[in-house]
């Protein structure tokens, strides 16, 4: 009885600790309450942005700026007429031509473009003392509006193998104007017309609006820089007046050993002095159309060795190819490796057969002037700024079609070579002395 008795205390106690103990970890659950959303009112806060703006942001803020809105039309200007009714150029002020106060000013810079009507042709004597033919250019040298080409790669590069590349130029006319040379007088050619030749070209000329900035296209010392006519040292500029305003820079490196000039030429303004020292890109004149020119262009040589007339090379192997885009210089030659003068030679794209460009072999000459192949090539044709990939380079003589094909590389020169046979063709008997049959 004694043991009932003690055991039901306990469970009595545990059932009273068990009671407590879940009392006290019950939570209690709070009735939920949604809150419904209302309009909010606008704000009359001062520091509402409107209100900040329209207070000016402070009595101490800067004032919003305004800009003036042009009323008149506008007008192109043109220039002044003189007592006798002709026009006359206005020089502009430096700041209006992009160079420093200081800077010298060569020539008048005219505001509305005036080509020059081509003159007859003449002749002058070279640096040896032999005569040779000044011409004009016949054709015009049309441009368009300019657009942008693409961008350069930085010179100087040389990435043949073997060593044979020399682009240590950039070009002298900006990417966003005509910076190429003209398909159909390039170097060493003697122009379009097999009836009527031009004289053979010793450069390249890059057509575009008189004004355009033309810069150096490398490092160097101005060792001319005024109108070809000018004479300085009791001589003239290489005795020929067809250059116009020219520049020509000796620059401060070379090519294996010999000395590498550039010249500029037709130009409407000489902005730098002789003996000046010139940066890669600075400006040195403004296109025109001084000498004897048909529309305004640059005309641009590269010289080695010597400041001469028979000293330029192709600048097409000179100055850097475009990004993506490298050159084809080649030669076609007869069977005895004779150089082909004056041939027409197409690049025609691998994959879709279309032409891509056109282009002629040099006219080499016989006197001092001639035009020279590159001491490493020894081209007689070149295509430049060609887009990489594969291409089919076709020539025809005497009826056949001499081809090769050539992968194109990013500045890197491609070089290419194309040999025909040529006909024999038989005197006519009026060529032959005293009519006597031939041997």
């Amino acid at each position: 009885m004694r043991n009932a008795s003690l055991t039901l205390l306990i469970l009595v106690i545990v059932a009273v600790g068990f009671y407590a103990l879940t009392r006290q970890n019950i939570r209690v659950i709070q009735p939920l309450v949604v809150a419904i959303p209302t309009q909010v009112e606008p704000s009359d806060s001062t520091n509402s942005w409107k209100r900040l703006l329209q207070g000016g942001v402070g009595e101490w803020s800067t004032p919003l700026p305004t800009v003036a809105i042009p009323v008149q039309p506008f007008v192109v200007p043109t220039l002044e007429v003189d007592s006798e009714g002709q026009e006359r150029p206005i020089p502009l002020p430096p700041d209006e031509i992009g160079i420093r106060p200081t800077d010298p000013v060569g020539v008048a810079i005219t505001l509305t473009p005036v080509l020059v009507t081509p003159t007859p042709l003449n002749v002058a004597l070279d640096e040896t003392g032999q005569e040779i033919l000044l011409a004009y250019t016949e054709q015009p040298l049309s441009f368009s509006t300019p657009s942008w080409q693409p961008p350069l790669l930085i010179p100087p590069i040389s990435r043949d193998p073997q060593g044979r590349d020399h682009y240590w130029f950039s070009r002298p006319v900006d990417s966003n104007a005509t910076n190429f040379g003209l398909f159909y007088y390039t170097y060493g050619a003697d122009g379009p017309d097999q009836d009527n030749p031009w004289r053979v070209h010793r450069g390249i000329d890059m057509p575009n609006p008189i004004g355009e900035s033309v810069r150096a296209v490398g490092s160097g010392q101005v060792i001319w820089a005024a109108d070809s006519l000018r004479v300085e040292s009791k001589k003239t500029f290489q005795n020929s007046p067809s250059y116009g305003n020219v520049v020509v820079i000796q620059h401060d490196f070379g090519y294996d050993g010999q000395a590498l000039y550039t010249l500029y030429a037709h130009l409407s303004a000489v902005l730098i002095t002789r003996n000046q020292y010139v940066e890669r890109g600075d400006v040195i004149g403004l296109v025109g159309s001084s000498g004897r020119v048909g529309e305004p262009h640059v005309h641009f040589e590269v010289r080695v060795g010597e400041n001469a007339f028979g000293s330029t090379y192709n600048p097409l192997l000179w100055m850097v190819p475009y990004v993506g885009h490298g050159v084809i210089a080649g030669s076609l030659t007869d069977e005895l490796g004779a150089p082909l003068a004056d041939h027409e030679v197409t690049l025609r794209k691998w994959e879709s057969n279309q032409i891509e460009d056109t282009t002629t072999t040099y006219v080499f000459g016989t006197t001092a002037s001639t035009v020279n192949s590159d001491p490493r090539w020894n081209e007689n044709f070149v295509f430049a700024d060609v887009p990489e990939g594969r291409y089919e380079v076709v020539a025809t003589l005497n009826s056949t079609r001499l081809s090769t094909i050539v992968e194109v590389v990013e500045g890197l020169t491609n070089f290419v070579e194309l040999t025909g046979q040529l006909a024999a063709t038989p005197l006519a008997s009026t060529d032959l002395p005293n009519n006597s049959p031939a041997n």
